[in-house]
């Protein structure tokens, strides 16, 4: 069943989180946090973002690769099945959490989490199953760093991180962006781990969340998936999405269940692909977490843009 919230439920969140600022604090810089490294960037956080999300450093990236023998002994995703999993976690607060946890992200090639926290009932599921994540930390919360992450079962060739402050709570919202190798093919896929702003009264700020990530996106050829928590519960906010993935090029999914969260009747959770064809989907419906997980399986076609 669709979780609902209604204009007071929003109301009340706004506060709680407004209260809980107390527990929290911001970064000066873009970080990204993984098992054995701890990346932060020396500017401003602009600054951060337009020299780490780049282009240039993507090619700079695929360019430095190695190739041969050497390519042959690195883990690569199986073109013929990627599969993904996409869940905003609440910070893993529930009870029965750890479970489903456990049970949702078994034998996927890329879990996308928001609302995660560094903490060992995360991290450590996801080593038994996805050695290599990242986490670009929006903001510590009770000491522990907290954002969007992407955890894989091969490792990045690349990563960079944007953050985004709300406009009234000044609490970051963080876009993880990852490329992955994939086996006998040329090109890299692009993995967009988003989490947008939510408490707006315009869509400026929103607008420019999303132009900053689809300005790295839109110059990538390759294979594309965005997925994440996208807030989008207005229909101008739907309007900006909508612009995006045409711009893009973007297929949605079908979400035959229709069991994601909605707000005014608008679903906030979405995975957006290009490049690729839909195997297998569902969203599950689960009471740990106050949204459902949309679970996916792709293979690459032969060719993208």
């Amino acid at each position: 069943m669709a979780k609902r919230f209604s204009i007071f439920s929003l109301i009340i969140t706004a506060l709680l989180l407004l209260l809980a600022t107390r527990f929290v604090s911001i970064p000066p810089h873009t970080q990204i946090i993984s098992p054995n490294t701890l990346q932060n960037t020396s500017q401003s956080t602009s600054e951060a973002e337009a020299q780490e999300c780049s282009i240039a450093n993507i090619r700079k990236s695929l360019n430095t690769q190695p190739t041969g023998a050497a390519t042959s002994a690195l883990p690569a995703l199986d073109p013929r099945q990627i599969s993904l999993i996409n869940w905003n976690i609440y910070k893993a607060q529930a009870k029965n959490w750890p479970a489903d946890f456990k049970s949702l992200i078994k034998d996927q090639n890329l879990v996308l989490i928001q609302e995660a926290i560094n903490q060992p009932r995360v991290t450590t599921p996801l080593r038994q199953q996805q050695p290599w994540w990242q986490l670009n930390n929006a903001f510590f919360y009770n000491g522990l760093e907290t954002g969007v992450l992407t955890a894989s079962s091969t490792p990045a060739i690349f990563s960079c991180a944007q953050r985004t402050a709300e406009p009234f709570i000044r609490l970051p919202k963080s876009v993880l962006i990852n490329l992955y190798p994939i086996s006998n093919r040329p090109q890299a896929l692009l993995v967009a781990n988003l989490h947008a702003i939510n408490f707006t009264l315009g869509t400026v700020s929103y607008s420019e969340q999303m132009a900053n990530m689809s300005s790295i996106i839109e110059q990538h050829t390759g294979p594309v998936i965005i997925a994440g928590d996208f807030n989008s519960w207005s229909e101008a906010r739907n309007e900006i999405v909508n612009a995006m993935t045409e711009k893009l090029a973007l297929k949605a999914l079908a979400y035959p269940q229709h069991n994601r969260i909605r707000v005014f009747g608008h679903a906030l959770d979405h995975v957006f692909y290009r490049g690729l064809e839909i195997l297998s989907e569902e969203t599950l419906d689960v009471s740990s977490s106050d949204h459902n997980p949309i679970r996916v399986s792709f293979r690459v076609v032969e060719k993208t843009l």
